[in-house]
């Protein structure tokens, strides 16, 4: 992942995601802006970000999140 080099990522469970949150979905990619966290049913959570691209995590499943 090339990011500047002072930039920190954590692992974190999908869950405990909040608006404006920076998640690097892909390795090779730069991070998306959170929008919106939706509780699903099966205890998952239902990601939207600032591209319009929603992604579904199972519960408890870590995302790379920077800081």
């Amino acid at each position: 992942m090339n990011m500047n080099p002072q930039t920190r990522t954590e692992q974190l469970p999908a869950d405990s995601l909040t608006r404006n949150d920076r998640v690097v979905i892909s390795g090779d990619e730069l991070p998306y802006l959170v929008d919106e966290v939706a509780d699903m049913p099966d205890g998952g959570v239902r990601v939207t970000y600032s591209s319009g691209d929603t992604v579904e995590y199972a519960a408890g499943e870590q995302v790379a999140v920077v800081d």
